[in-house]
């Protein structure tokens, strides 16, 4: 399949169906981000917005853009959209003091029994999130959790690669189409450094100041106070001129960090993971 054009909208739909129609009725894990999203409004297309619940985890590690999408798309699909807050406190849990390599395994459970426990109480049996196929292939310790949780994914199971989900979202979402890949704000932390609410908050208000004076997708990895941004390799291709540089310095420390680099290999996913991928070489899954 990733040899073959991109499926057409109505063949997106179709095959999604397939999946979810034996369903019946479901739950999404809405996050606020374009999968879920997809998600969210193709199933209330397909199975009739009564058949589908939104569950959104409003807790530290989720940027606040996120939380605020995901009551957008739950109007935008005319579903029922239930929250579970997280407090605080549980930064103080081992998975994220500690932040081993497979913290999102432990993240990702914490998350799911709260959505799992809004759903099963509202009267749904069957919670999806949005992993599609492409990330199938990437070091992802959290669909561990979401397998051992029996949580679906739709989007995988009909084959969607990210593209095919940007394709479809520009046709039943399109105000979500372009949105940047957000992900958890604790990856943005080397692995055995503690996850804390300081640092959670600066790499939120930086991303969220950067994309806001239109750099578009952006990663501030934080590295004990100083912030090492990956911005798009075509913008660095491009040569920052000095007001660019002096625009990501101010943002950066208004943020509150201390210090600011800049990643010259730009932005790419887990770019935080070399012990993870050191371990899933050795056959951790």
């Amino acid at each position: 399949m990733s040899d073959r054009a991109l499926r057409s909208p109505e063949e997106l739909l179709a095959d999604l169906a397939d999946v979810i129609l034996p369903l019946g009725k479901i739950a999404v894990a809405s996050s606020g981000g374009v999968d879920s999203t997809v998600l969210v409004v193709a199933a209330a297309h397909i199975l009739g917005p009564d058949n589908v619940l939104a569950v959104t985890a409003l807790a530290p590690m989720v940027p606040g853009d996120d939380q605020e999408d995901a009551s957008r798309v739950a109007g935008l699909a005319q579903v029922r959209h239930l929250t579970a807050r997280l407090p605080e406190s549980i930064l103080d849990l081992p998975p994220f003091a500690k932040n081993p390599p497979d913290r999102c395994y432990h993240c990702k459970k914490i998350l799911f029994d709260a959505l799992l426990a809004l759903a099963h109480g509202a009267g749904f049996n069957v919670l999806c999130d949005g992993t599609n196929r492409d990330d199938l292939k990437d070091y992802r310790p959290g669909l561990r959790a979401l397998e051992e949780l029996k949580v679906m994914s739709p989007l995988a199971g009909a084959g969607f690669s990210k593209a095919e989900v940007r394709a479809l979202a520009a046709q039943i979402c399109p105000d979500f189409a372009a949105k940047p890949a957000m992900a958890c704000l604790a990856t943005r932390i080397p692995t055995h450094t503690p996850v804390t609410l300081a640092a959670l908050k600066r790499i939120d208000t930086a991303e969220t100041l950067l994309r806001q004076k239109g750099l578009g997708q952006v990663r501030v990895r934080d590295h004990a106070g100083l912030a090492r941004v990956e911005l798009e390799p075509a913008f660095l291709e491009k040569g920052l001129a000095p007001d660019w540089i002096v625009l990501v310095r101010d943002c950066l420390l208004e943020a509150g960090f201390a210090f600011a680099t800049l990643d010259l290999q730009g932005y790419r996913t887990g770019s935080m993971n070399p012990a993870a991928n050191l371990t899933r070489q050795e056959g951790f899954s």
